[in-house]
């Protein structure tokens, strides 16, 4: 037998071995994008939002924080993907981003940020399942303050690359 089938023979005899190429499973992370404001609701730059992300643990139940971008549309709500041809003719701003990397599930309970002596407790109690459409949604802040606010997505139509409003985060008293 030659080389060149020898090693093709070889390489079918592994791959049969660990079994079907079809068992093997991919998914995208499940990861949220979440937009800083500072306390006048401009976009924190990326120093400012530096100092935010190293106040955070390195993971929050069962997502992974780093720091990252988000390309949005001239419309300021339409976003794209990384992935997206689109990107780089997208306004770019600094995010954070919760993801799971390793399990094709994520579920985002609570984060307590810090910015300038000031504590935002924020309450996501976001579930990305396998089978859900959008898995990387971002959510947009509202302007820095202390205070506890909760994520109300009842009657949000998750609609692909839309980002989440601000409106969409509700004061809770805290007791």
């Amino acid at each position: 037998m030659n080389g060149p089938i020898k090693g093709l023979l070889l390489a079918l005899g592994i791959v049969l071995s660990f079994g079907s190429p079809a068992r093997a499973q991919y998914c995208n992370p499940a990861s949220i994008h979440y937009i800083v404001r500072d306390e006048r609701g401009k976009v924190l730059s990326e120093t400012d939002l530096k100092s935010v992300y190293e106040r955070l643990p390195k993971t929050i139940g069962d997502a992974d924080t780093s720091m990252t971008e988000v390309s949005f549309a001239s419309d300021g709500a339409t976003f794209y993907r990384q992935e997206s041809v689109d990107w780089e003719k997208g306004k770019r701003v600094p995010a954070l981003m919760f993801a799971n990397a390793r399990t094709c599930v994520m579920h985002l309970e609570e984060v307590e940020l810090s910015y300038h002596g000031k504590k935002m407790h924020l309450i996501f109690n976001f579930n990305i399942s396998r089978d859900q459409h959008d898995r990387r949604p971002v959510v947009d802040s509202l302007r820095f303050q202390e205070g506890t606010f909760r994520l109300e997505l009842q009657g949000w139509t998750h609609a692909e690359n839309k980002l989440i409003p601000a409106t969409r985060w509700k004061k809770v008293s805290r007791r």
